[in-house]
This record gives C-alpha cells, sequence and structure tokens, in this order.
C-alpha cells in the first residue's frame, strides 16, 4: 500500500474524497489528514508518504507554500492539487511545483479514479527502480564478498599470485593498511564433542550457515578492524584477521556470543601475530593449530600457540604437490617421513603443525578428487584423529592412506594427464579474475610450458588462451545481465587486459557489443511474457 496525506481546510471535501474511490483496491491507504499546510507540514516531518492530495487556497499555510516545503522534506512524493475555476492561479503554481495532476472542485469520481491509477504506475514503476537497484547492490556485495574472500584463501594457503596483479588486488579490496601491518589470524569452529547441546532436531550441518552469519554479524561490529574467510572446503569453520591488538577481545566476544546464539560450544584458536602478506600463510597455520588444541579432550575454548619455528620450504612444498598430482607416491612418502621424523624429533608440537602443513597441500592438490571419491568432508582437519597420532609412523600411514585413495580412484584408474587437467581447469575457474599464464601454470604443476600447452590443448579440447577466454566471458556475460556494472569495471573484474581488448572479444564471439549485448538481454526480458 502507497500511504496518502489529504490537506484541505474543509472536513466535508476530506471525507468526500474518502468515499469517492475504493482506495485499498486501488493499493493507497490514507494515513493522515490535514486541515491547513502547517498541520501538512507536520505530518511530513513526521512520517512517510508516497501522494499527497492538497487544496491549493487553505489558511495559515496555503497550497503553494505547502508544496515548497513538501519537495524539501520528501522530494520524491507524488502530489495531486484540488482547486476551484476562481483559483485556477493555483493550479498553474502547482504545476510549476511539478505536481502530477490537478483536479477541479467539485472533484468528480472518475477524475479521481483516473489520477490515482496513473500515480500508482508511477510509484509501482519508481518502487521497482528502486528495488533493481538495491537488488543489483545485494548482488554486486556477494560478488565482491566471493572475490575477496578467494583471494584472501589464496594469499593464507601460499598459492602463488602473479606479481602484477597483487598491487591491483590489494587496492580492489582495500587491504593497503593490512599488507604491512601487524595481524593476527583467529580460526573458530563449533565443537564436536558439545554438539549434543545443539537445539533438538537440529544437525551439525544444519547450523554451519547459522554459525558463519553470526561470525560475519560479530565481525562488522568491528568496523575496519576484521578481515573473515571460510574454505568451502571446510564449512563449519570460519577465519578472521584481526589488527594486533584487538585479537583477544575478538575471540573472547565470538566464543560467547557464538555460544550462546547458537547454544552450541564454539571452540576458537589464536595464531601469532605476523607482519607482511608473505608471513599469513604462517599465521593461518598457527591459528589452525591452536584451533585443534582446542579441540582436545578437556581442553579450553581458547588456546595459544607458541611455536615460532619456520614452516615447511617452499621447494618441499612444491616437491609434495608435484608428487601427489604424478601419482608418485614413493617419493611421496620419502619426503612426509623425512619431515615427520625430523619435527617429532624437535618437538609433538612441530609433528601437528608438520602435519597441518602437509595435509594443506595434499587439500590443495586434491581435495575435490578425494571428497568426490569417498563422500566425506576433509578428515585432516578435524581435531579428533590428532590425538590418536602419537608416532612419525602412525602419520605416515595416514597421510599414505589419503594419498592412496587418491591415486587408486583418479590417477590408477584412469588417465593421469586427465586428472591434471581437470585440476588446472578448476584453477582457471576459481582465479579467472587474475593475471593467468601458460607458463606460471605449467610451473605450477612442474611441467615445461611447451609440453604443458600440448597436454592442456589435448585433454580440454582448445589451448590455453581460448579456454580462459571462455571462462572469462562467461563471467562477463553474468555481469552483464545482472549488474548494471559499466564495461570497463567488467572487464577489470573478470581478468581482460582493456575493455578494448574486452569488447573486441565479446563482439567476435557473440557479433554484438557488450553494450548491444545488454539492451538486447533487458529488451527480452520487459517484453517476454512467462510462461504458465
Amino acid at each position: 500500500m502507497y500511504n496518502v496525506l489529504i490537506a484541505d481546510d474543509e472536513i466535508e471535501v476530506r471525507e468526500g474524497l474518502k468515499l469517492k474511490v475504493d482506495w485499498g483496491s486501488m493499493g493507497f491507504a490514507i494515513s493522515g489528514e490535514a486541515g491547513n499546510g502547517l498541520e501538512a507540514e507536520e505530518l511530513l516531518k513526521s512520517h512517510s508518504y508516497d501522494l499527497l492530495i492538497t487544496d491549493m487556497n487553505m489558511p495559515v499555510m496555503d497550497g503553494v507554500q505547502l508544496l515548497d516545503v513538501c519537495r524539501s522534506h520528501n522530494p520524491t512524493i507524488q502530489i495531486i492539487i484540488i482547486t476551484g475555476y476562481e483559483d485556477f492561479q493555483y493550479a498553474r503554481a502547482g504545476v510549476r511545483s511539478q505536481a502530477m495532476d490537478y483536479l477541479l472542485k467539485p472533484v468528480a469520481r472518475g477524475d479521481l479514479k483516473s489520477a490515482l491509477s496513473k500515480i500508482k504506475q508511477e510509484l509501482d514503476k519508481n518502487r521497482k527502480v528502486r528495488d533493481d537497484a538495491a537488488m543489483m547492490q545485494w548482488r554486486l556485495s556477494q560478488y565482491y564478498k566471493e572475490m575477496k574472500e578467494r583471494f584472501l584463501l589464496d594469499l593464507v594457503r601460499g598459492n602463488r599470485l602473479p606479481p602484477v596483479s597483487l598491487p591491483e588486488r590489494i587496492r580492489l579490496f582495500h587491504l593497503e593498511d593490512w599488507q604491512d601491518g601487524c595481524v593476527c589470524f583467529i580460526t573458530a569452529g563449533m565443537r564436536e564433542s558439545g554438539m549434543q547441546k545443539a537445539p533438538e532436531g537440529r544437525a551439525p550441518e544444519q547450523l554451519r550457515l547459522p554459525f558463519q552469519m553470526v561470525c560475519h554479524e560479530i565481525a562488522e561490529s568491528y568496523p575496519g578492524g576484521i578481515q573473515v574467510f571460510h574454505d568451502a572446503a571446510h564449512p563449519g569453520i570460519m577465519h578472521f584477521i584481526t589488527l594486533d591488538g584487538i585479537q583477544h577481545e575478538f575471540a573472547d566476544k565470538l566464543a560467547a556470543q557464538a555460544s550462546s546464539y547458537l547454544t552450541v560450544e564454539v571452540q576458537v584458536g589464536l595464531g601469532l601475530p605476523v607482519s607482511g602478506l608473505e608471513r599469513w600463510k604462517e599465521g593461518y597455520i598457527h591459528s589452525l593449530l591452536a584451533w585443534n588444541l582446542a579441540g582436545r579432550q578437556n581442553g579450553p575454548d581458547q588456546a595459544p600457540v607458541t611455536d615460532q619455528s619456520p614452516l615447511l620450504p617452499e621447494e618441499t612444498s612444491r616437491a609434495l604437490h608435484r608428487c601427489l598430482i604424478r601419482g608418485e607416491l614413493e617419493s611421496f612418502r620419502s619426503i612426509i617421513r623425512r619431515e615427520l621424523c625430523e619435527a617429532f624429533r624437535l618437538s609433538p608440537s612441530r609433528l601437528v603443525r608438520s602435519l597441518f602443513q602437509i595435509t594443506l597441500i595434499m587439500e590443495s592438490a586434491a581435495f575435490d578428487n578425494i571428497r568426490h571419491s569417498q563422500g566425506a568432508g576433509p578428515l585432516w582437519i578435524s581435531p579428533e584423529w590428532v590425538l590418536w597420532l602419537e608416532t612419525p609412523e602412525q602419520a605416515e600411514r595416514l597421510l599414505m592412506q589419503w594419498a592412496q585413495d587418491f591415486v587408486d580412484h583418479h590417477l590408477e584408474s584412469g588417465d593421469k594427464d586427465a586428472t591434471l587437467i581437470e585440476s588446472a581447469k578448476r584453477y582457471i575457474e576459481e582465479n579467472y579474475m587474475q593475471e593467468l599464464s601458460l607458463t606460471s601454470l605449467a610451473e605450477q604443476y612442474n611441467y615445461h610450458p611447451t609440453y604443458f600447452s600440448e597436454m592442456f590443448k589435448e585433454g580440454a579440447g582448445v589451448s590455453f588462451i581460448q579456454y580462459v577466454t571462455e571462462v572469462r566471458m562467461k563471467h562477463a556475460v553474468r555481469l552483464l545481465q545482472e549488474t548494471r556494472l559499466t564495461v570497463w569495471d567488467i572487464a577489470e573484474l573478470t581478468g581482460f587486459s582493456s575493455p578494448g581488448y574486452f569488447s573486441s572479444k565479446f563482439k567476435k564471439m557473440f557479433n554484438q557489443s557488450p553494450s548491444e549485448f545488454r539492451l538486447s538481454q533487458s529488451e527480452k526480458i520487459e517484453h517476454d511474457d512467462p510462461k504458465k
């Protein structure tokens, strides 16, 4: 319903207007009445109205003055003026004040109904524009959040990002003040042992989305001080990057409020403060370890990590990744045996940390495949199994079991090259907005660029460049259909080097420019009736 304010010094006129049409069936509700312009002004200040129907010749404050005041309080309000033949100059004044219509006294039923119908159409159109703008803004915000979380996840997992695109991404996601500052990572998740306290009939997986929403809401109470992200592989766990100095207060608030809202126990792990993007991976690992400690039997809701020793060398991480992708299990076993034994020799906590690092490497290389083959989530992130891994031999057996499952289901029983190409295609799909090159991707999978190029074309059916362009164009089409972003913005968000190059490629692929495509889609939506 649209709210209507009637202003007229004659009560008979006001009552007559109310009886002349069925206001409710036309989509209007008379929400206020005023006997003069001053009373109408007070109502306009304190309430929201969509339509003002006013007499122009009133005492105290006439209609001309009221219209001026009305526009200052509500510039978008629709106006119908009522006047007599002898006061027709008031009608012209109303037109100058952008009144939608004017009616001559005595107001005829048909004239009033016609004016209201016309205004209803205008109000509906304006509301649709506002709703479309709000929906577009929501879609853009969701798209932006998704891109930002993916970028943060790449940073903390140590994924190699193109050096040229890194400054641009930092600017796009407003991380300039974060890249060199001291930050602390926090990992939070619902304690498995406390799930029996969950509301009756609510399974743990049903609480994951509410848990994510609560985490975002609490983080928003620290504007500018918290970055939030999560890994879709671990839907029950949330990660936070806080400015150093607020991590303890935030962790306490997070544990208390999340537990209170969801009536389940929440465990929180605080990592060690780190400075610089290059150490974010280290801070992330620390918070995972702290979260693991908090999940131990009879452990505290929060636990610190004091082990500040270096992470696995980059060359070791790459070697493990290469062995898993290629199915070289004996080489994989040799590397993890050496690392696990050395870690255990130093301390039990080092063994746990090495386990986390190795399993994160495995996850980045093979999570999708392992998930589909086993039909389960990522077991290596759960605290429970760490409780019984007391020796390097036990840890090695578990890691090798996962590696063997991967090879059995996706390498030995199929085509190793095909599995690698599927992994490369997933990487492109997840990083299309960044600068991608055949050389960097081949290096990531430890292949010579020429050989990798031939292998990719054979496995994907198209060249590397063509595949990347098609992926980017798919997302560009979605943005053209769902948003009003400029071609310039869409080109930037989808990874094209320039708007001109994007437009050229788009026209070659669709035989029309991006602007023409957007216009044709709008016309199609407006003219196509939904099928019943």
